[in-house]
């Protein structure tokens, strides 16, 4: 496995193995529709975990529009992991401003991250996740943080080992 360096958003990172080539690379508007195969392969998945996660009917729709307003603003990274120029793997991330009550409140959040069955144990999150952390420290934010569904033991571990520590807890309370 080959790993070019220095890494940066603009630059497509190859890495190697098998028959494969992998670059991480910007999504750009002709990527597209895989950024919403991905995304709701994703949520198909969360939903399976917890129903409360399904999407609504216009959902596509909705995430066409916001790829396109936003896939080349400078407060969003989408990203694809591509192997043989087919996506295999989807980062979505946006700059994220809390209430002006609190001291702490710019970071990144990882919005969504997929990778497809077929490449699953690779890398290529890890290596999602690391263009997601340069791209934080070059908007200048220390923290980067998600959401990930309390019975998604395989997402867990995942963000473990990158060095997520869980923080707090969404509790719910289903009424009638």
């Amino acid at each position: 496995m080959t790993h070019l360096l220095p890494r940066s958003i603009a630059t497509p990172i190859s890495l190697t193995w098998a028959a494969d080539a992998l670059c991480i690379v910007p999504a750009q508007l002709n990527d597209c529709d895989a950024v919403v195969d991905h995304f709701g392969a994703l949520h198909r998945y969360n939903t399976a975990l917890d129903a409360h996660f399904a999407l609504a009917d216009e959902w596509e729709a909705l995430l066409r529009h916001e790829f396109r307003e936003t896939f080349q603003h400078p407060d969003h990274l989408w990203l694809l992991g591509k192997a043989n120029d087919q996506a295999v793997g989807l980062l979505m991330a946006a700059i994220h401003t809390d209430s002006p009550m609190f001291r702490y409140r710019h970071w990144v959040e990882v919005e969504a991250l997929y990778v497809t069955d077929s490449h699953r144990g690779t890398g290529i999150a890890q290596r999602l996740l690391n263009r997601a952390y340069d791209w934080a420290e070059q908007q200048g934010l220390a923290r980067v943080q998600l959401y990930v569904t309390a019975s998604n033991s395989r997402a867990q571990s995942v963000y473990s080992q990158e060095g997520f520590a869980t923080t707090q807890a969404i509790m719910r309370k289903s009424l009638g």
